[in-house]
């Protein structure tokens, strides 16, 4: 059997369960408060920056009237996920030089799948412009 901090990993490119966003009530306060700004297609990016968040918290969202397959709809939030795990660096930077948290949703607005290294571009630049935005306010 493996030593259990085999699986304890401390590198920079995790995603935890703390990055992930789970709570109802802040869900609901992202999708009422938050900002809706920035959209580079397939991708929209709402946020909500404020104090009562820890750190950066994700959600990502794949609608179920456009893939009626749920192993479509996971292949898109798995590549999300694993373009967030990789680029994260400047978002949690900028959020920790205000001393706040970031409550993040990455919602995929087209109707076919995409290869992964054209949604990583396009990702790439809705997060550029999340991470400017944020630099300005």
């Amino acid at each position: 059997m493996r030593n259990p901090s085999f699986f304890m990993t401390t590198g920079a490119n995790t995603f935890t369960k703390q990055e992930r966003l789970c709570s109802s009530k802040l869900i609901d306060r992202l999708f009422s408060e938050g900002n809706r700004q920035i959209s580079v297609f397939p991708i929209r990016l709402v946020w909500l920056l404020a104090d009562d968040i820890d750190g950066v918290q994700i959600l990502i969202s794949a609608p179920k009237r456009n893939f009626h397959h749920a192993v479509d709809r996971n292949r898109i939030k798995r590549q999300v996920r694993e373009f967030y795990r990789t680029h994260s660096a400047p978002v949690k930077e900028t959020v920790a030089g205000k001393g706040k948290g970031l409550a993040l949703a990455f919602l995929f607005n087209d109707n076919k799948l995409w290869d992964s290294d054209k949604l990583t571009e396009r990702l790439a630049t809705a997060v550029g412009k999340l991470v400017e935005t944020l630099s300005e306010q």
